[in-house]
């Protein structure tokens, strides 16, 4: 009669602890595809806050494009009729409290900036 090599409670024990050992690697795995996927990269870089004589400067008389160029994409836009309205967040400081302003309205009329509200 042959001899087993190993014996049947022995082949559970093992085929219970390898099969333990694929499950955690699966769930693993499955975890850090989840986290890679959710994750979307890098956070975009904070845009540069400006002093307003700085921020009024690169803006006023300016044409959409320039001030796109010069101080990036408004965070809001709003039309009426002739007028559009561009608001910038948290892109000035303002002088006397040195803290960030919430919002900067450009005013734009004609195609150009005619007015900045601080």
């Amino acid at each position: 009669m042959p001899t087993r090599l190993l014996s049947r409670p022995m082949l559970a024990i093992a085929a219970f602890v390898l099969g333990s050992i694929l499950t955690m690697a699966l769930a693993g795995g499955a975890y850090y595809a989840y986290r890679h996927a959710t994750r979307g990269g890098p956070p975009p870089p904070r845009p540069t806050i400006f002093t307003r004589p700085e921020f009024s400067k690169r803006v006023m008389g300016k044409s959409e494009d320039e001030v796109i160029q010069t101080v990036g994409r408004p965070d809001e836009t709003t039309e009426d009729r002739d007028t559009r309205f561009w608001h910038f967040k948290n892109r000035t400081r303002d002088p006397l409290t040195g803290e960030e302003d919430t919002d900067v309205q450009v005013v734009l009329k004609g195609g150009k900036v005619a007015e900045i509200n601080y």
